[in-house]
């Protein structure tokens, strides 16, 4: 049985989304971003909750 990650390192992140680190960083640093959790002093991507919020956001509708 294989289980798809939940929980993305920011360059596990920066590969999906294709950004830099600097930006990542960027994004998950600010206090409204509802998809970055933090265990200790690493930071991690929910990637359930970054997907809805892509497509909550998207200019036009996104079919997955």
């Amino acid at each position: 049985m294989e289980c798809e990650k939940k929980l993305l390192s920011v360059d596990e992140f920066c590969s999906y989304v294709g950004i830099g680190k600097t930006k990542a960083r960027e994004m998950l640093a600010n206090p409204c971003c509802k998809y970055a959790v933090r265990i200790g002093r690493r930071v991690f991507v929910h990637k359930e909750l970054f997907d809805e919020e892509l497509k909550k956001n998207a200019k036009f509708q996104l079919i997955m």
